[in-house]
């Protein structure tokens, strides 16, 4: 029973946070009109990318690996890293700044730097908050806790934008990015509240080991194809903001699709793991989720396809129309990149990590070189077919993989292969 409410609360969950997302966005795009969107996503695509890329990537994998291994609290296991880690984190964050300022293209406004620096503290909160997730699920925190680290931060973005909406007709994106600065702050001090009290100060973590694990399972953990909004970020690199803004909206319903597979894949990893003693066991399950979740995912993924123009309007307005054909490109890419997260998570189980990330990083470059290429010749319906296709052959490959796998045939679960 106890697995079954934890599967539950991971889909279920991110279906929650990411319907609060797609509130914001909509109620972003009322308030900012299409090119205060494509800068409040381009401030958005480049905290989360330097989040994803740096301390917010694969280190909370390793942390939670690490933590329930060794049976520590995270306060006790990782209080003494606290310091140098958040040295890093401003060190690694800055350029991101420097890098919004530049795609923007007006680095003499000052208010390009204020968004800049908007990105800079997202990047921050967004790393600290990733590894105090990584440390409540690593020190085995009770499922309420979990779920208000998980919902806190993104449903107040939600209840004061929805509170602006009410209130005034537009706004800038400054503004929201403040609110969203606040909002996380606040749902960072009450998730690191909701820690563990100190048991064993004796128990550290041994942070070469953790950097050890971290670069062993970096590609697997960021997902570049769709992990680091790099078709976004290109976009309103090469288009503008314009573009980014239809783009963006295109995205928000996209989302969903690739959400659901990343909750599957998380509920499926343990499983396949545990069962790699009994092979003929892991065959039943891996047969059994794989087809539900390509049920799952081809209905879902069918029906916002057929219902995407009616929704995109009614959701952001007929300012947004343009994105109606983009977002058939990218609902489709989006059910297959899910898919994608459920089939890498079978490797994984079989420590076959590896090839996912081989495969993932043989396809990544040539996903950029596409984008690049319809964004300059101004087609942004073209880089949702670049999507679609890299999706395609990223499934592809990772079905040809899962075939020529077994097993692992091992009793056990090492601290390294669990995360």
């Amino acid at each position: 029973m106890t697995q079954r409410i934890a599967a539950l609360f991971v889909v279920g969950g991110g279906f929650v946070v990411q319907g609060l997302l797609t509130i914001t966005g909509v109620i972003s795009a009322r308030l900012l009109g299409v090119e205060g969107r494509g800068e409040l996503a381009l401030v958005v695509a480049l905290s989360a990318m330097a989040a994803q890329l740096t301390l917010g990537g694969s280190l909370p994998n390793a942390l939670t690996a690490r933590l329930a291994a060794q049976r520590l609290t995270a306060r006790d296991g990782v209080g003494h890293l606290v310091r140098p880690w958040t040295a890093l984190a401003v060190a690694v964050a800055l350029p991101f700044g420097v890098l919004f300022a530049v795609l923007h293209g007006e680095v003499g406004d000052p208010g390009v730097w204020y968004l800049a620096a908007a990105v800079v503290a997202l990047a921050l909160l967004n790393m600290g908050y990733r590894l105090v997730l990584g440390g409540l699920l690593g020190e085995g925190a009770p499922m309420p806790r979990i779920a208000v680290a998980t919902l806190l931060p993104q449903t107040l973005v939600t209840l004061v934008m929805v509170g602006l909406f009410v209130v005034v007709d537009s706004t800038t994106p400054l503004v929201l990015s403040l609110v969203m600065i606040v909002s996380f702050a606040v749902g960072m001090v009450v998730s690191v509240g909701l820690l563990a009290r100190p048991g064993d100060a004796r128990g550290r973590l041994e942070g070469r080991d953790l950097w050890r694990l971290t670069r062993a399972t970096y590609v697997g953990s960021i997902g570049p194809i769709d992990g680091l909004a790099l078709d976004r970020t290109l976009v309103g690199a090469i288009m503008g903001t314009v573009a980014l803004g239809l783009y963006s909206a295109a995205a928000a319903l996209a989302s969903l699709p690739a959400m659901m597979g990343t909750g599957v894949a998380a509920v499926l990893l343990p499983r396949v793991a545990a069962a790699q003693s009994d092979p003929v066991l892991e065959r039943q399950v891996v047969r059994r989720w794989i087809g539900g979740a390509v049920l799952v995912l081809g209905v879902l993924t069918a029906v916002l396809v057929l219902a995407a123009d009616w929704i995109i309007v009614l959701a952001f307005g007929r300012e947004f129309e343009s994105a109606v054909a983009v977002a058939h490109w990218l609902v489709a890419a989006s059910g297959l990149l899910g898919l994608r997260r459920v089939l890498v998570a079978v490797l994984q189980g079989r420590d076959r990590g590896a090839v996912a990330s081989w495969i993932e990083l043989a396809l990544t470059p040539v996903l950029v070189v596409a984008i690049v290429l319809a964004a300059r010749a101004d087609a942004v319906e073209a880089v949702g077919m670049a999507m679609l296709a890299t999706a395609v052959a990223s499934v592809t490959s990772l079905a040809v993989a899962l075939r020529r796998t077994a097993p692992s045939r091992r009793t056990t679960v090492s601290a390294g292969a669990a995360g």
